[in-house]
């Protein structure tokens, strides 16, 4: 049967996910911004998601000669990048500003608004949403980005296509989901559920930002206009925040530094511009640095803390191997970063040498280290040890949700949303972006600048795992950085019992935590911890207990490792096939069944064939 005969006139509307032609934009307030040509300012009111403090979405649309200045790129384009912005439920006029960066890179921050730490959650239906009563903007005014341009609502200019759900990955790496038509009737055929017809970004890896340095660089465009004239903005404390998860290990604290480095030359009188002060940066389960990340990816999947064994010891052995031996992993890091650094200092991503240099460091690590030996000996999901794939948690309502025509509307939209842009993703592969990002420099500059970093750990995750974000954070040198490593591990106290969310160490401005029972998205996984955890941070505040101010003669006590706590995996979530994420939640048994039309669907969920849960592949404890 298929999804023609299961939807009938009464239950369509409620059953079946359409897309269409977004309506034209109604409400919109655009500001031009001073002394800034081309620069303005879109937005409107919202609605929808948040119910408890005033929220507006809306755009910064920057000209090419802007862009260009910045990036060095020789292909010009505008940028509309798409911002959503709620007011704290406590006292907005007098709260700090944090902005959130999803990862990817090309994954949409609207993902984390209406499910990880957002103002509302969207339920199955795909098509409604409840509170969230651990939203981050309970304290602090939420900014949320679509960036780099393409990603979610951004774009550079816009064309009418067709979006393939079917659509897993090219080799060519210029071929992807969508495909610009020329026509439309103006919704989606029933007859053909996986064909979505809209209007998108333009689809071109040279009309966006191939680097984390060119993203922090469009990033510090938006800012100086965001807020410096964003009517809405309107409260007393001017210290910003940035937070992110996932990539966004690569984009946080390369765009604060960034940010930091402007706001020092603005302060010297050698730049003519706002200062935008950095108060706290913080992330979830972040890749940032992959010279002290990388070389333990082995170990999270050799011996964890859920005692579980997915690598047998030769393929540890020779993974760790990898990583040490000469001309392997470590050596060919040195040699892009030295490359990088003497032909391509700025990080434009436009030096031929340096990319392929890059590249080649990139793919033996990729196989050899991080992806590799993992794929070859498990089906468990890299983005948690307890779920098998196609996994389908957290859940991707959200795809669904921004792709309803009154939600669109209530946003102020021109286009179809993209939960997740290939061809973002594909314009940063040819750099070898997260092999050439110094993360760590950035962190060490910014707690020299006082500037403070709360970096967070799901322990479940293995994509990011926290025993290399541990490394990492003991890597950093800086005033304290001996008195970091000497704090023990202290409980992260949550809720009036006291009950232990993870563990942290932390001394002064710096802090590390694991978080128990958390995955790639702590936000999801554990949303209590990652409130209180956050809230701490950016307010000035122990993370352990939420109790004392924090400063420099700050430290937790306690053991000065946390492998001796030890946990077991929780069951599996089931297997729940989403049209708007069939490469990552689909089994291939219901990927056939789209594509040849058997496939029942309801609210954007595949219910025939079910999925079978799948045993454990290769667990070797």
């Amino acid at each position: 049967m298929g999804l023609a005969s299961l939807c009938t006139f009464i239950s369509a509307l409620a059953s079946c996910v359409f897309a269409a032609y977004p309506s034209q934009p109604e409400g919109i307030t655009t500001t031009q911004i001073e002394g800034k040509p081309g620069v303005s300012i879109s937005f409107k009111k919202t609605t929808i998601c948040e119910t408890r403090s005033k929220a507006y979405a809306g755009y910064v649309h920057l000209p090419s000669t802007l862009l260009n200045d910045d990036e060095g790129e020789a292909t010009a384009y505008n940028a509309s990048i798409f911002f959503w912005y709620f007011e704290a439920r406590n006292d907005p006029s007098h709260a700090q500003t944090a902005i959130y960066l999803a990862g990817g890179p090309g994954i949409s921050s609207m993902t984390a608004a209406t499910q990880s730490g957002g103002p509302c959650i969207v339920l199955p239906d795909a098509n409604s949403t409840e509170s969230n009563p651990w939203a981050w903007n309970e304290f602090v005014n939420m900014l949320y980005i679509d960036q780099p341009v393409g990603t979610g609502f951004s774009y550079d200019s816009l064309i009418n296509g067709t979006r393939n759900l079917l659509f897993t990955g090219a080799e060519d790496g210029d071929t992807f989901d969508i495909t610009p038509t020329e026509t439309g009737n103006g919704t989606q055929g029933i007859e053909d559920p996986t064909n979505l017809l809209g209007t998108f970004s333009s689809q071109s890896t040279l009309r966006t930002v191939n680097t984390t340095a060119n993203a922090a660089r469009t990033l510090w465009e938006f800012g100086q206009a965001w807020f410096s004239s964003f009517p809405g903005y309107k409260t007393a404390d001017k210290r910003i925040s940035i937070l992110g998860n996932s990539y966004a290990g690569y984009y946080v604290p390369y765009s604060a530094a960034y940010f930091q480095e402007q706001n020092v030359k603005i302060q010297a009188g050698e730049l003519q511009a706002q200062v935008l002060p950095i108060n706290t940066i913080g992330w979830t389960n972040g890749c940032t640095d992959m010279l002290y990340q990388a070389e333990w990816y082995p170990d999270m999947a050799y011996n964890n803390t859920y005692d579980l064994q997915v690598l047998p010891d030769e393929a540890y052995a020779a993974a760790k191997d990898a990583w040490n031996t000469e001309g392997g992993c470590r050596d060919q890091i040195l040699a892009c970063r030295e490359a990088g650094n003497t032909f391509d200092s700025a990080m434009y991503g436009n030096n031929d040498a340096v990319n392929q240099i890059c590249k080649a460091a990139s793919y033996y690590c990729a196989v050899n280290i991080i992806l590799g030996p993992f794929a070859a000996y498990t089906n468990r999901s890299a983005f948690d040890l307890s779920h098998f794939d196609p996994d389908p948690s957290p859940p991707y309502y959200s795809a669904g949700f921004f792709n309803q025509g009154w939600v669109q509307k209530d946003l102020g939209v021109p286009l179809n949303f993209t939960r997740r842009s290939f061809a973002v993703s594909s314009a940063f592969l040819p750099t070898a972006d997260a092999f050439r990002v110094e993360g760590l420099k950035n962190i060490e500059y910014l707690l020299s600048q006082g500037v403070k970093v709360s970096m967070v750990y799901g322990d479940r995750d293995y994509r990011c795992p926290w025993d290399g974000g541990e490394k990492l954070s003991l890597a950093a040198n800086w005033s304290s950085s001996t008195a970091f490593r000497s704090a023990g591990y202290a409980d992260i106290k949550i809720g009036d019992c006291g009950q232990a969310g993870g563990v942290v160490r932390q001394h002064g401005g710096l802090s590390f935590s694991r978080v128990f029972q958390a995955g790639h998205d702590v936000a999801f996984s554990q949303p209590r911890t990652a409130f209180e955890i956050f809230k701490r941070s950016i307010l000035g505040f122990d993370v352990a207990r939420g109790k004392r101010q924090t400063d420099d003669q700050y430290s937790t006590t306690g053991p000065r490792d946390s492998w001796h706590i030890r946990e077991t995996l929780p069951e599996p979530p089931a297997f729940e096939c989403n049209i708007y994420a069939v490469p990552e939640s689909c089994t291939a048994e219901q990927y056939l069944a789209l594509q040849d039309g058997s496939a029942v669907v309801e609210y954007g969920i595949v219910i025939r064939p079910k999925a079978v849960m799948a045993e454990s592949r290769n667990d070797l404890s």
